[in-house]
């Protein structure tokens, strides 16, 4: 498999009612989090990243990942490039969905602050991936998720930057707990 990240042009955002499994992907870094209301696991993958809400019987996945990467159809909730900024809002059950998805384009120099501020919070804080350089760039990309984990909720906030066009990715995503209704 390769090392690097498929070119941001190539690059869509999925949600799922479903489990998607993480055998699927290329796994880089992981991390779980339980509470008592829900479980969360968080993913980087070579292509973004992969994301698991457990609430009981009901569950979401979001998907950061190539428009070339084998998905499942069944239970896709959410399917589109990142190429216009986008925000969703979605019920599961019990499970509350909020999201903002945005591409953003940057000049050489702010993209190299960028990518030096999240490798500062590399040992400090989330979930950090730096990507081998594809050979075109000095650098290779870098993918950075924060949690904030909270009783009835959890905030998710993923960065990943693509050094070929100088383009960042970033989303937001709100997982609460409600009500059955």
């Amino acid at each position: 498999m390769l090392s690097v990240r498929p070119k941001v042009t190539h690059l869509n955002f999925n949600l799922f009612g479903r489990c998607v499994h993480p055998e699927l992907f290329e796994i880089c870094e992981t991390r779980e989090f339980v509470r008592d209301a829900y479980r969360l696991n968080v993913d980087i993958t070579r292509d973004g990243h992969l994301i698991r809400f457990y609430c009981g019987d009901h569950m979401l996945t979001e998907i950061s990942a190539s428009a070339i990467q084998l998905l499942p159809v069944q239970g896709s909730l959410i399917s589109h490039g990142i190429h216009h900024p986008n925000t969703h809002l979605s019920r599961q059950g019990k499970i509350i969905y909020q999201s903002t998805v945005e591409l953003e384009a940057a000049s050489p120099q702010w993209f190299v602050a960028i990518e030096q501020q999240l490798d500062s919070r590399m040992e400090h804080e989330g979930l950090v991936h730096r990507f081998a350089s594809n050979g075109r760039t000095a650098i290779g990309a870098l993918s950075y998720i924060h949690v904030q984990s909270f009783k009835n909720h959890v905030l998710v906030r993923a960065i990943h930057t693509f050094p070929d066009t100088f383009a960042v990715m970033k989303s937001e995503s709100r997982f609460s707990v409600g009500s059955d209704d």
